[in-house]
């Protein structure tokens, strides 16, 4: 139930992106950005914990992009498979790793209560939840489901400014729906691109 289709939409194919997250080695330093991703700094909004790098690619990363990348990273990174459900109701799209500079993105992970309903009940909350998210400054929002697990869920919402992020998402008024989603609370943090 996307606004704009997609080439991917009529064959009913869904995008696989990946997306890499971990803590890094120095938080004072310079990011090494590859302008194949989207690189973006974890942030303190909605009392998160800065040190954290999410990198996001289209398509799936080979083992030695996932080893050159995750030099910056203290620890193992945490790499997943996800695909873009452009069947469910989204906006927008993806910013380009050269020009995103400029844009917070807020990521919520979680395990879905049941996958097999999951559409229906999201696209009931998103799509009454668009509208004021997008006059405050969300500019896409993209659900994804885990391509080896689908009761894997990632919801990325790319916003053009970071002023009303703890607004929307601190409401409990609009966030006590979409919890109804997942099996156990889901992760929220927001990041910062830096590319």
């Amino acid at each position: 139930m996307k606004e704009q289709g997609s080439s991917t939409e009529a064959t009913g194919e869904h995008e696989a992106i990946t997306i890499m997250l971990g803590e890094l080695v120095d938080t004072t330093g310079a990011i090494d950005s590859n302008t194949s991703h989207i690189t973006a700094l974890s942030t303190t909004l909605m009392g998160g914990a800065e040190g954290s790098l999410l990198k996001i690619g289209r398509g799936s990363m080979d083992p030695s992009t996932i080893a050159e990348e995750s030099a910056e990273l203290t620890s193992t990174a945490v790499v997943e498979d996800f695909h873009i459900r452009s069947d469910w109701f989204s906006f927008g799209d993806l910013p380009d790793p050269s020009a995103a500079s400029d844009c917070w993105i807020v990521m919520i992970r979680g395990r879905l209560v049941d996958p097999s309903s999951a559409r229906e009940a999201h696209d009931v909350i998103a799509e009454a939840g668009a509208p004021p998210m997008r006059e405050m400054g969300d500019i896409a929002h993209l659900p994804c489901t885990g391509t080896s697990d689908p009761s894997q869920f990632l919801s990325l919402d790319v916003w053009d400014n970071d002023a009303n992020i703890e607004t929307m998402y601190g409401n409990p008024d609009v966030t006590a729906g979409f919890m109804q989603l997942f099996a156990e609370p889901p992760v929220l943090q927001v990041f910062r691109c830096t590319c």
